[in-house]
């Protein structure tokens, strides 16, 4: 083999190797997400009919003062499991559920990521405003993190960084 021959077989398998390595790292990247454990998530309609269905459901419970009710509709994920509120997240939502009385809730946003990786950010409207330059303040906000597991969807307590990190991409 001349070495002409040698330094082009070289120059090809680096860059065959490049290109490998380019594409791999790309296909295993999620848009938006720097790592390459997380595999984009499919998401159908019946998805956001499933999680808006679910989100109904607890504003119903939480409107009729159910509060245990309400509470045994959120979870919190531990290492892919889902568990029961633990005792003190579960007295820290009943405060808030209890504290409020609203004569509506409204679903301000749905971010859907992944499976694990979801937000939907709601109101708790407290009274009708009088007018359009009434500037009193009417809603207060709560976040919950929806999550896929095994098909299914569960509401699960929110992250405190999760309130106003993120912007929507889902136009309503």
């Amino acid at each position: 083999m001349t070495l002409k021959n040698k330094f082009l077989t070289t120059f090809c398998a680096v860059l065959l190797l490049l290109v490998m390595f380019a594409s791999c790292k790309r296909e295993n990247k999620v848009e938006g997400q720097g790592t390459a454990t997380e595999e984009k998530m499919t998401l159908s309609g019946s998805d956001t009919t499933k999680v808006m269905n679910l989100m109904h459901q607890y504003f119903d419970l939480l409107l009729k003062k159910d509060y245990d009710g309400a509470m045994s509709m959120i979870y919190q994920l531990r290492n892919d499991s889902l568990l029961n509120a633990d005792p003190e997240v579960e007295k820290h939502y009943q405060m808030g559920m209890k504290l409020v009385t609203p004569i509506r809730y409204e679903i301000e946003t749905m971010i859907f990521e992944t499976e694990r990786d979801c937000l939907v950010k709601y109101a708790a409207v407290l009274f009708e405003k009088e007018g359009e330059d009434d500037n009193r303040p009417n809603k207060m906000i709560y976040t919950v993190k929806p999550v896929r597991v095994n098909g299914e969807w569960y509401l699960t307590v929110s992250d405190k960084d999760d309130m106003n990190t993120r912007d929507s991409q889902i136009v309503q």
